[in-house]
C-alpha cells in the first residue's frame, strides 16, 4: 500500500514540498515563499510598533498624564496651604493684638497705684513686692506671649499623594483622601473611621457610624480610611443594632481593588473576612461549616463589641468577640490580595448599623 504523499497546505500539490519548522506546515517551493514573505511582514508589523514604543517612551515626561496630575495636585495645596496660612496669621495677629492691649492695660494700672501710693504716702515693703511680682509677671508674658500657641491640626484639610506600584509595570497615582498609612498603632490620631460607602447606606457622626438604609436585598459596602501595610493593628466595633439573624460582614480587601468601585464584593479573590450564616470567605472561596473553622455568626447579637485585627506581618485577620471571648483567625494570600488592606465592612438589612469604638488604653 503506497503511503500518502506530503501535498503543500496552500494548493494541495505534492511537488517540491517543505516543511516550516515554526508552524510545521507543508508548503510547495511557490508558497514557501510566500509563506516567507507573510512572516516577514509580520516581523516588520513587530518592529514598526517596538519603534512606535520606543518614540511614546521618548516623550518628555512633563507629557505624562501622571506628571499633569502631581502638578495639579500641588498647585491646589498650594493655595490650600496659603489660605491655611493667611488665615492663622490673621488670627494670630488679633491674638497678639488683644493680648498686648491687656497688659497695656495691666501696665496702666499699675502706674495709677504707684503714683496714687508714692503721692499720699501709703505704702509697705508687702506692696513693693507684690508691685514687683505684678511687673515680673508682665515682662514674661510681653515676652514669651504664654498664652498663645501654635497646634498642628491632625485632621489636616491637606490630602497628600504617594505613588502606588502595582504587581504590574505600571504605575498610579493614589490621593488619600484622609487615609493615613498606619506607622504607629498606639498612635491614637490615625483611629480608623469610614470614608466611603458603595450602595443604600450612609456614614455619620465624623466617620465613626456606618449604617444600611436599603432594603434587606440591598448591599452596602462601607471601606474604612486607613491603610494597613505593616505590623498589627486593632478596630473595634459595637454591633449597634442587627436584625436576627445576624448577617454582617468584617473583613479586609486589597487596596488595588479599590479603584474598581463596580468589583468591590464580600466574594471578591481580593477579600477575606466573616459574613452571616457562619460563612466565611477567602479570596472568592466560601466555608459554611462551622464544625471546621469553628465561627458560629448567630452568636454576635446587637450591643456586642467585635475587634477586627489586621496582621500584616503575619499575613492574617482576626475577628474577636468579647462577650463570648471567642477569637477566629483566617489567613491571607498576598499573591491573591496584595498588601496594603483596607477594612471592608457589608450591611444588608435595613437599618442595622455598626459604630467604632476607641482602643482600649
Amino acid at each position: 500500500m503506497m503511503s500518502k504523499q506530503k501535498q503543500c497546505v496552500t494548493c494541495n500539490k505534492s511537488i517540491g514540498i517543505l516543511t516550516c519548522n515554526g508552524c510545521e506546515q507543508r508548503f510547495c517551493g511557490k508558497h514557501v515563499i510566500e509563506h516567507r514573505q507573510n512572516l516577514a511582514n509580520q516581523l516588520d508589523d513587530i518592529m514598526q510598533d517596538h519603534d512606535l514604543l520606543q518614540q511614546e517612551l521618548k516623550r518628555s515626561s512633563d507629557e505624562h498624564l501622571l506628571i499633569e496630575k502631581i502638578d495639579q495636585w500641588e498647585m491646589r495645596t498650594i493655595v490650600r496651604i496659603q489660605t491655611a496660612a493667611k488665615n492663622a496669621r490673621t488670627e494670630l495677629q488679633q491674638k497678639i493684638e488683644v493680648s498686648k492691649k491687656q497688659i497695656s492695660k495691666a501696665c496702666h494700672d499699675i502706674a495709677a497705684n504707684l503714683r496714687s501710693s508714692r503721692e499720699a504716702d501709703d505704702f509697705s515693703e508687702n506692696d513693693l513686692i507684690r508691685w514687683i511680682q505684678q511687673l515680673d509677671k508682665l515682662k514674661l508674658e510681653t515676652i514669651s506671649q504664654s498664652s498663645i500657641q501654635l497646634i498642628e491640626d491632625e485632621q489636616s484639610v491637606i490630602h497628600l499623594i504617594k505613588i502606588h506600584e502595582n504587581k504590574s509595570i505600571c504605575k498610579t497615582i493614589v490621593p488619600c483622601h484622609n487615609e493615613f498609612v498606619i506607622q504607629n498603632p498606639t498612635d491614637l490620631s490615625y483611629q480608623e473611621k469610614f470614608s466611603k460607602v458603595i450602595g443604600p447606606g450612609k456614614i455619620i457622626d465624623d466617620g465613626l457610624l456606618a449604617k444600611c438604609t436599603g432594603t434587606d436585598l440591598d448591599y452596602a459596602f462601607i471601606l474604612g480610611q486607613q491603610i494597613y501595610s505593616q505590623d498589627k493593628q486593632t478596630i473595634r466595633f459595637k454591633i449597634g443594632q442587627c436584625k436576627s439573624p445576624y448577617n454582617i460582614f468584617f473583613g479586609c480587601i486589597s487596596f488595588q481593588m479599590i479603584e474598581n468601585e463596580n468589583k468591590i464584593h464580600y466574594y471578591s479573590p481580593l477579600t477575606v473576612g466573616w459574613f452571616g450564616c457562619n460563612e466565611i470567605y477567602q479570596h472568592g472561596a466560601v466555608n459554611y461549616n462551622y464544625k471546621i473553622h469553628g465561627y458560629k455568626s448567630d452568636e454576635i447579637a446587637s450591643n456586642d463589641i467585635v475587634q477586627l485585627t489586621f496582621d500584616c506581618s503575619q499575613r492574617q485577620i482576626e475577628l474577636f468577640h468579647e462577650r463570648t471571648n471567642k477569637r477566629h483567625t483566617l489567613s491571607v494570600n498576598i499573591d491573591e490580595a496584595p498588601l496594603p488592606w483596607k477594612l471592608l465592612l457589608v450591611l444588608n438589612r435595613h437599618n442595622d448599623y455598626v459604630r467604632i469604638l476607641p482602643q482600649k488604653n
